[in-house]
C-alpha cells in the first residue's frame, strides 16, 4: 500500500472553504450593515443604458466586467428582446432612476451601453487581451464627470431598502416622502 504525502499546498486548500465557511458566517450581519444601500439619482441627460466607471479626479480606480470568461457567465446583466440590460437600475418615473450600485462622489458615465461594454469585453478576450476594457480607452469615452442633478441614499437606519423595493420607492417619492426615507446628499 503507498502511502500519500501532503504538502503545505494540499492541507491549505483542504482547508480553505472551511475557513471561508467560518469567516463568512460571522461576518454577513456586520457586512450587510456596512452596504450603503440603494440610491435614487437624476441625471443631466439620459444615461439610463450607460456604463458608469469609477475616477477619483483624472485617475479611474474602479472599472466594470460584466462577463466572466473563465465560467462563461454574466454579471448584473440579462439578455431580452435582443437587448443587454443592467439589472442594478430601474427608472422610477419622474426622471428618478433607482440603482443599487450607485456613488455620487465618484461616478463618471461614460458614453458606452452596456451592449457595446460587453461586446468590446469579449472582442478583447478573443485577441488574447484578457476582458479588460483598458483605462486609456475609457478615458476617450467620458461623457459626463459630474452626472447627477439629484442624488439620495437610503436612510438603513430608518427602513432599509432594496432594488426589489422599486414600487414602494416610487410610491414614496409620489406621496412626497423622500426625505423621510433617502438621505438628500446632492
Amino acid at each position: 500500500m503507498k502511502t500519500k504525502k501532503f504538502n503545505l499546498t494540499d492541507i491549505f486548500l483542504v482547508l480553505l472553504p472551511l475557513g471561508i465557511a467560518l469567516f463568512g458566517a460571522g461576518c454577513e450581519k456586520e457586512n450587510e450593515d456596512l452596504a450603503p444601500g440603494i440610491s435614487v439619482y437624476k441625471t443631466r441627460g439620459d444615461y439610463f443604458n450607460l456604463v458608469d466607471i469609477g475616477m477619483k479626479g483624472d485617475n479611474i480606480f474602479r472599472t466594470n466586467s460584466f462577463w466572466n470568461s473563465r465560467f462563461n457567465s454574466f454579471h448584473f446583466i440579462e439578455f431580452k428582446d435582443g437587448d443587454t440590460i443592467y439589472t442594478q437600475r430601474c427608472h422610477l418615473g419622474n426622471g428618478y432612476i433607482l440603482d443599487a450600485e450607485a456613488d455620487e462622489r465618484y461616478d463618471v458615465f461614460i458614453d458606452m451601453t452596456y451592449k457595446e461594454h460587453l461586446r468590446r469585453e469579449i472582442i478583447n478576450y478573443e485577441n488574447g487581451y484578457g476582458n479588460i476594457i483598458t483605462h486609456d480607452t475609457l478615458l476617450k469615452y467620458i461623457l459626463d464627470k459630474d452626472p447627477y442633478t439629484e442624488f439620495y441614499r437610503n436612510k438603513v437606519e430608518k427602513k432599509r431598502l432594496y432594488l426589489s423595493d422599486s414600487l414602494e420607492i416610487k410610491k414614496i417619492i409620489l406621496n412626497g416622502e423622500i426625505n423621510k426615507y433617502f438621505d438628500k446628499l446632492k
